[in-house]
């Protein structure tokens, strides 16, 4: 798959310490610049799903922001099922605005993404 995200650009990840746990988070466009937008992938997928909208949304302006939510891809697996519920997950998304200096996003989800969103 290394080859695959590579052959398309789509980004490299950066590990991100919020809520008590590290998110492996892709980001495209420029920190800032335009109103921010997290895209919350659905079960069973992970971040790349959102690769054919990546392109588009940076061209239109928007900062785009994609974490693998807790326990998908490199991001961090609690061992306790009470901490995948939608208060952890949610909190997630909230502490991600933080570290980046948003007060506001627009949010899109798919699947289970879009019950946590």
């Amino acid at each position: 798959m290394i080859n695959e995200i590579n052959s398309i650009n789509f980004p490299q990840p950066t590990l991100i310490s919020v809520n008590g746990v590290e998110l492996e988070v892709f980001e495209a466009g420029k920190q800032h610049v335009g109103k921010p937008i997290v895209l919350c992938h659905g079960f069973p997928e992970h971040a790349f799903s959102w690769r054919h909208q990546v392109s588009a949304l940076v061209a239109a302006g928007y900062h785009v922001i994609i974490p693998n939510q807790r326990g998908y891809g490199n991001s961090s697996s609690p061992t306790e099922v009470t901490q995948y519920d939608i208060a952890h997950l949610t909190g997630d998304l909230v502490a991600l605005l933080d570290h980046f200096g948003y007060e506001d996003a627009v949010f899109v989800g798919h699947d289970w993404g879009a019950n946590v969103v």
